[in-house]
């Protein structure tokens, strides 16, 4: 675990420059980040911002401190401004500074490339799962996920590519001992014409009862363009601590780990990344 550790602050690192990307089917690919204030705020964000001419195609999240009380609340690739959004909440009262950090995955625009979402109800159910679908033609390339309304008391649980990247399903529970207010979910997907060599790949961790650090590596020659992830089991009581990509975009990368209090029970971590040649 130690090593697996090290490994995922490895590629943190590497990620927090812009790094351009080997030549790829999408020109001019590249990864830049940005990073929030650090300070004991309940709730904050952080804005990583394409280059100029070059669109969002994915990203992803990593919160510094926190010590499992502060949870993701959206991981977003924004279309109508090139920019991708990780905003995370304490999940209750948390006196110490943390930080959240952004990743965007940016490129030339591919053909067809189109941004959707979509959103569940508002009510007061325990956990909320939601689906975007990419038009008839298209597939996906990211995903992405976002609470709205839920006061730091609701978990991302899993931003799930659907096997034929058709589709991206996003689930979210309340943290243990619930919420007393209407929340909703939001599902987000990047979708354009098929990429040359557009493939789905996963890796999982567990089940066992320790906190997770799993990677995903695309295949030689192919490059991340998105990234998800799910947990099993823990509904509520586990969060992610970092959803990203590596600084070569050749790989993904999850930390998920128990809320403060611990999980008796066994549960695993599955990280996917879609690549491209």
């Amino acid at each position: 675990m130690k090593l697996r550790i090290a490994l995922a602050a490895l590629a943190v690192s590497a990620a927090a420059v812009l790094v351009a990307a080997p030549a790829s089917a999408v020109p001019n690919m590249s990864l830049v980040s940005a990073v929030s204030a650090v300070d004991s705020t309940a709730e904050k964000s952080a804005l990583a911002s394409c280059p100029t001419g070059t669109r969002v195609l994915g990203g992803g999240g990593f919160i510094s401190g926190g010590n499992r009380q502060v949870s993701f609340t959206r991981l977003q690739a924004l279309g109508s401004s090139d920019d991708f959004t990780a905003s995370a909440a304490e999940i209750g009262a948390y006196g110490s500074a943390w930080q959240v950090h952004a990743y965007a995955i940016c490129g030339t625009a591919p053909a067809g490339l189109e941004y959707v979402s979509y959103l569940t109800l508002s009510d007061s159910s325990a956990s909320k799962s939601a689906t975007a679908t990419c038009p008839a033609g298209k597939q996906l390339l990211s995903t992405g996920a976002r609470v709205l309304n839920g006061g730091g008391r609701v978990i991302i649980n899993s931003s799930i590519p659907a096997a034929g990247l058709a589709s991206t399903t996003s689930t979210a529970y309340e943290a243990q001992g619930g919420f007393a207010g209407n929340w909703s979910l939001y599902s987000y997907g990047v979708c354009a014409n098929p990429l040359p060599g557009l493939q789905l790949v996963s890796a999982l961790v567990g089940p066992d009862s320790t906190d997770d650090v799993v990677g995903a590596s695309c295949p030689v020659g192919k490059f991340t363009h998105g990234l998800g992830a799910t947990m099993s089991t823990p509904a509520g009581q586990a969060l992610y601590g970092g959803l990203y990509p590596s600084g070569a975009l050749d790989q993904t990368v999850a930390v998920a780990m128990e809320d403060a209090d611990g999980y008796a029970g066994n549960w695993s971590t599955r990280v996917y990344a879609i690549c491209a040649s």
